[in-house]
């Protein structure tokens, strides 16, 4: 006898449940109940995304509810559910009581397929499990994807490989943030050093960027141009200093005399083609979109943020206008080509440039099998899209427009290097001849390659040529320093991390290969996170702040790189890491020999927090504690009554009297040091019936007056 299964769809959110069961019941004949939709043995429902999250270290004992208590290394992992998806939980383990097989339809990355396996074993599910890569939400994308279902074994390295990063990230986060934090409040920071294998690195970026800009002395230097006609077609050159001119160490002459003698000379000499050299040149279109080179497109086009960009792509992606949106891909499997003859005449229907006048037979190389992971470029799904708003029209024009040039031929063209001989003097430039067109009859050049090269259109050039008509001027240039990051010039570094390592450094190849720090669906938060003046809703310092579009580091974020171990300040250490979890997903590295060097590197890191002598935080003075006449008086917040004291950091140092330690008040940022007029104690203020002052040696009270104590009139 054949007994039909049960079987259970666990998508990673509603969205893509919610489509699953639309393709599974075209015509909606299915129960729909909260948090699950069902048909007779097939049932449908979803996570939240991350439902259950690594337990805080108070859960593995109260003594880690105080931050000096550190590290805290679990032996064994405890997951604790989100507190919004409980009651989701709690239905998706009421169905897998009654389920066979299980289909994981978590998102088609290292995160999805961790978060639905967490999931599943957190449950205690001891069913088959299977398999669907879902990359857009379309009919034609949930066909191909169900036609591809597979057993859930051939995941099992990347679900270790997302377990790696879970703890691992847990680990770096909330141990080094405990021990650099309470160490550095030793000697007077009050802020949170908050500490991530992908934040510092990141921060460091801006925090050197910020210091080469004030580094930076500009050089002013002078450059004699010319510019030359023939034909009827203006074209410019520039002045090759000769060797025997006194010249800077970058080639450049400082001295506008010298230039202003050269012109004088060449005013009305013959011009003559001395050399021209040309090569070949094909460009091909620019590639379809990953998540990364679609945020920084966006912002520098429009401004706007990449996490705005992310969000706006989401909900493309959730009304089925586009494919899955944290892709770090940008390419398309050979198979969705012919995808094409349905998708181009829908953007042609609604006006993007070009759709119409495409070639389906074109092959670009956007499409290349070769290239693809766990997902593909971001694409247009083909289903029209309804009423956008602004920010969605524009970044579905972009997205759009990019697929469209994949069906256009490349851009044809020859790179033109040419001197001119003038009197004794060479003038150098280069140009181009476009030879054809194509994608760039709908794709206008970029402004700033426009001015790079200047000389878009030359005449036609041989040597011995005659140039009719000339005309020099002095330039006077100065150096500029480098350009502050942008969220969007910083999120494209982030993810081309490896350009900002020396050239020498083995781990340079390693960036190339994961793809920079953090990862399509993290850049954006991390961002915003050094952006952020709280965390887990209590006031912190922000680490940088955005001036207009640039970003700037403030104190504490200069002063946190500057403090914490430099092995944590560059991406290698991040780059080791993330080729490490590469391993792991391929299934050449094991977790646990990953997590026994990742333990490794926070007792190092800690060991570096314990033993470093923080400078003295700037625009601050120590008061010398006036008891042991050694320690000095730290400022504190008390999160239980809600206000700043101060504390002497000498441990040993106790009141004379009573044997306890004394908290000082605090008056606006300075303790409140009040001696008794008559023995010489120290004051403290009591808050009992009101507020007095009391001197524990002689028993003396004094009023309380603003929060100093009134030395003009004794209580007794």
């Amino acid at each position: 006898m054949f007994l039909l299964s049960k079987v259970t769809y666990i998508a990673e959110k509603p969205d893509i449940g919610k489509a699953l069961a639309a393709y599974l019941w075209p015509d909606g004949n299915c129960h729909k109940e909260k948090g699950v939709i069902q048909q007779g043995d097939t049932t449908v429902t979803w996570a939240f995304g991350h439902i259950l999250g690594l337990a805080s270290p108070e859960e593995y004992g109260e003594e880690y509810k105080v931050w000096a208590n550190y590290p805290v290394v679990p032996k064994v992992w405890k997951l604790k559910p989100a507190a919004a998806a409980v009651a989701q939980l709690a239905v998706i383990k009421k169905i897998l009581m009654e389920t066979d097989v299980v289909v994981h339809a978590g998102d088609p990355d290292r995160e999805g397929q961790l978060l639905i396996d967490e999931i599943l074993n957190y449950l205690q599910f001891k069913g088959k499990v299977q398999r669907i890569l879902i990359n857009a939400k379309d009919d034609e994308s949930l066909k191909r994807a169900f036609a591809q279902i597979t057993d859930n074994k051939r995941y099992e390295n990347m679900y270790y490989a997302g377990l790696g990063r879970e703890q691992s990230d847990w680990l770096i986060g909330m141990n080094l943030t405990r021990a650099y934090t309470v160490n550095a409040r030793k000697y007077g920071y009050e802020n949170t050093f908050r500490i991530g294998r992908v934040k510092v690195p990141t921060l460091a970026l801006v925090v050197n960027r910020e210091k080469e800009i004030k580094g930076f002395k500009p050089t002013k230097y002078y450059e004699l141009k010319g510019i030359f006609e023939k034909d009827g077609i203006p074209f410019n050159a520039v002045l090759k200093p000769a060797e025997n001119l006194p010249l800077d160490e970058e080639k450049r002459i400082k001295d506008k005399n010298i230039l202003q003698a050269i012109k004088l000379k060449i005013e009305k000499a013959e011009v003559i083609v001395r050399d021209v050299q040309g090569k070949d040149a094909v460009q091909h279109p620019p590639l379809p979109y990953s998540l990364d080179t679609l945020q920084v497109e966006v912002n520098k086009k429009y401004g706007f943020s990449p996490k705005e960009v992310l969000a706006t792509v989401q909900e493309l992606y959730e009304k089925k206008y586009v494919s899955y949106p944290r892709s770090d891909c940008n390419y398309i499997p050979v198979s969705q080509k012919e995808d094409a003859a349905r998708i181009l005449p829908i953007l042609a229907a609604i006006g993007i440039a070009g759709a119409d006048a495409t070639d389906i037979e074109i092959t670009s190389k956007a499409f290349n099998d070769q290239k693809i992971m766990a997902h593909h470029a971001i694409i247009p799904t083909g289903i029209q899209p309804g009423k956008l708003t602004e920010t969605e029209q524009k970044i579905y024009v972009l997205i759009a427009k990019r697929y469209v040039l994949q069906f256009f031929p490349p851009h044809e063209y020859k790179k033109i290097m040419f001197n001119l001989a003038v009197a004794d003097e060479i003038f150098t430039s280069s140009g181009k001849v476009v030879l054809q067109q194509g994608y760039k009859v709908y794709e206008a050049e970029d402004p700033e390659m426009e001015t790079a090269e200047s000389n878009v259109k030359l005449p036609s050039l041989a040597v011995g040529d005659k140039i009719e008509k000339a005309n020099y001027s002095i330039a006077d240039k100065v150096t500029t320093p480098p350009k502050r990051f942008t969220e969007g010039t910083l999120l494209a570094a982030m993810a081309n991390i490896w350009r900002f390592v020396d050239a020498e450094n083995p781990n340079r190849e390693k960036l190339k290969e994961v793809k920079g720090i953090g990862t399509p669906a993290t850049r954006d938060t991390i961002i915003a996170e050094l952006q952020s003046d709280t965390m887990n809703g209590k006031p912190v310092g922000p680490c940088m702040t955005k001036i207009k579009q640039e970003l700037v580091p403030t104190e504490f974020g200069t002063s946190l790189i500057e403090n914490v171990d430099q092995s944590l300040t560059l991406p290698d250490a991040t780059a080791k890491m993330e080729y490490a979890l590469a391993e792991i997903a391929a299934g050449r590295k094991s977790l646990s020999e990953y997590m026994d060097e990742m333990i490794t590197m926070v007792h190092q890191n800690i060991q570096f927090a314990e033993n470093r002598e923080f400078p003295l935080p700037k625009g601050k003075a120590f008061e010398t504690c006036s008891i042991c006449n050694k320690g000095k008086l730290l400022r504190r917040y008390s999160p239980k009554v809600k206000k700043y004291f101060y504390i002497c950091n000498n441990a040993d140092c106790v009141s004379l009297i009573t044997g306890r330690k004394i908290f000082y008040e605090d008056d606006h940022g300075k303790p409140v040091v009040v001696k008794c007029p008559d023995c010489g104690t120290i004051l403290v203020r009591i808050l009992k019936n009101g507020s007095f002052w009391l001197c524990s040696k002689c028993d003396k009270t004094f009023n309380d007056k603003a929060g100093k104590p009134d030395l003009s009139m004794k209580n007794k």
